[in-house]
């Protein structure tokens, strides 16, 4: 009689970390799936390329879905429908419990929050021209599945590494939070053709990057032509993207350095996949840019975002306050 109350206590812990990694793999199905869509209706990678980059449906024509377009749509739809159900089973266990599972729910519910605020955005995403819809887009859906991951590190019994280490892994997290939203801001503004290549982007100025407005979400992109005009000195946010990325890449290293001991399998995969992330990034700046290797990139991000929310977060118990 002693061990059933503990028995069931553990195999509903088990239940719920199993809910938080299945939302968190469907959330991350969802960014994969808005990065294909997004990047393939700005026309990367085109057959015309880069005549066909950037061109805008004429007045009154109904733009007609590639299959690749249609097939991620529904994938979209279908995983952010499931993730929104487990959330809020996840919410109600941590809840109704007794006691209740205050860290547990208090996550559960930021993630609902995140999850109606997307639903609600995706109502304004269609046709949208201000890059500030899809810059909430790309943020909110890193900004959901860091939220998961953190559900999932307080329910998983892994010890927690120290303070310090948690702090570096949360700077990292904040870096690699800022270089999305630089990406965002190129792709919003269709301003892939500002630096043809690597080690080309042109002449240009900090001045002309900042005068130009290149950092506002909520300056409408121009268009002249049936195309859309990239604001000038656009090249200086390739340039900071870049930056920023190498800033990221050094800090997530310097957070593997540190759960070398207490997390080597979680520092192994930090290092990995912050190596892969770079790559993939140094290889979409090569022209023309590659469709596939472009959404790679945004997926590795993504995964970065989970592992460093996930670091960072201390644990262990769901049921701990």
């Amino acid at each position: 009689m002693s061990t059933d109350a503990p028995d069931a206590g553990a195999r509903l812990a088990t239940l719920f970390a199993r809910m938080t990694l299945a939302a968190a793999a469907l959330t991350f199905v969802v960014i994969v799936a808005s990065a294909f869509m997004r990047h393939t209706q700005a026309g990367l990678s085109c057959a015309d390329w880069p005549a066909c980059y950037a061109t805008l449906p004429a007045p009154g024509a109904d733009a007609v879905p590639s299959a690749g377009v249609h097939l991620a749509r529904i994938a979209h739809r279908l995983a952010a429908t499931s993730v929104l159900a487990l959330v809020i089973g996840l919410l109600l266990i941590a809840w109704t419990q007794k006691p209740a599972w205050t860290r547990a729910g208090r996550l559960a519910l930021m993630a609902l929050v995140i999850a109606g605020a997307l639903a609600v955005l995706g109502i304004a995403t269609p046709g949208a021209r201000v890059p500030a819809v899809t810059l909430s887009n790309l943020l909110g859906g890193y900004a959901m599945l860091a939220v998961l991951a953190a559900t999932y590190a307080v329910t998983a019994r892994a010890p927690s590494p120290a303070r310090g280490a948690r702090a570096v892994a949360a700077i990292a997290l904040a870096m690699v939070f800022v270089q999305a939203a630089q990406g965002a801001m190129i792709g919003a503004q269709f301003a892939s053709l500002a630096c043809p290549s690597l080690g080309d982007c042109g002449a240009w100025t900090w001045r002309e990057f900042l005068a130009a407005g290149t950092l506002d979400p909520l300056r409408p992109v121009a268009a002249n032509d049936g195309h859309v005009v990239a604001p000038p000195g656009a090249a200086g946010l390739h340039v900071l993207h870049r930056l920023c990325g190498l800033a990221a890449a050094a800090l997530v290293l310097a957070a593997a350095m540190m759960f070398r001991r207490p997390r080597p399998r979680l520092a192994g995969t930090l290092a990995a996949v912050v190596m892969m992330a770079t790559g993939l990034g140094l290889f979409a700046a090569s022209p023309p840019p590659a469709l596939a290797v472009v959404v790679a990139h945004n997926a590795a991000a993504a995964i970065l975002v989970a592992l460093l929310a996930a670091a960072c977060t201390r644990g262990p118990g769901a049921g701990s306050a």
